[in-house]
Parts: structure tokens; C-alpha cells; sequence
């Protein structure tokens, strides 16, 4: 939880204030049915099926060897223009941590 979060959630604790509703609020909360903990697998399934599907793909097609020669080049001019190698690795560490993050919170 970041300040400002913190600081919302401590200025609504301090300024609540219980309304008298004769139990009204209680009577409701009791008359609602139980809800239970629903999963709905569908969309789990076709993001796992599209996955599978996206990786064959690019593999079937020739994706690796694009994606190498494309890196080769990169780091080809990199280093032949004098670039620091370092922050190049640097940069694709971050982006590959990026993309890998980016796909677990889709998940």
C-alpha cells in the first residue's frame, strides 16, 4: 500500500461516522443469500488454448530464428557503433522481466 492509499484509508477511518438505522442494515446483510466462491474456467481454458496455440505459431513459422537474427543485428550494430554492450543486456534483461510480468498478470 503506497501514502497516498494509506493516507485515503486513514482519513475514512477518522471521518466515519454510524448512521442509526434501527438494524435495518443488519436485517438486509442477513436476508441476502451466502455467496459462494465462483470460478468461471472458460476464459481461463481459452487464454491457456490461444497461448499454446500463439507459441506453436510462432515457432511453426519461424519466429525463433526472426527473433534471433533480429537481436544478432541489434547487438551486431551495437557493437560496431561503440555502444556499451552492458546497458544493451541490461535493457533486454528488463524487457524480457517486463514481458514475463506483464503475461503472469494476464494469466
Amino acid at each position: 500500500m503506497d501514502d497516498n492509499e494509506r493516507l485515503i484509508a486513514e482519513f475514512m477511518k477518522q471521518s466515519r461516522q454510524d448512521i442509526a438505522d434501527n438494524g435495518f442494515t443488519e436485517r438486509v446483510m442477513r436476508g441476502l443469500p451466502e455467496s459462494k466462491p465462483q470460478h468461471d474456467w472458460l476464459p481461463t481454458i481459452w487464454n491457456v488454448v490461444m497461448m499454446v496455440i500463439v507459441a506453436i505459431l510462432f515457432v511453426a513459422l519461424g519466429g525463433v530464428g526472426i527473433l534471433k537474427n533480429v537481436l544478432y543485428q541489434y547487438l551486431n550494430n551495437a557493437l560496431t557503433r561503440g555502444i556499451d554492450t552492458r546497458w544493451v543486456m541490461v535493457m533486454m534483461v528488463a524487457f524480457v522481466c517486463y514481458v514475463c510480468q506483464k503475461a503472469l498478470k494476464t494469466a
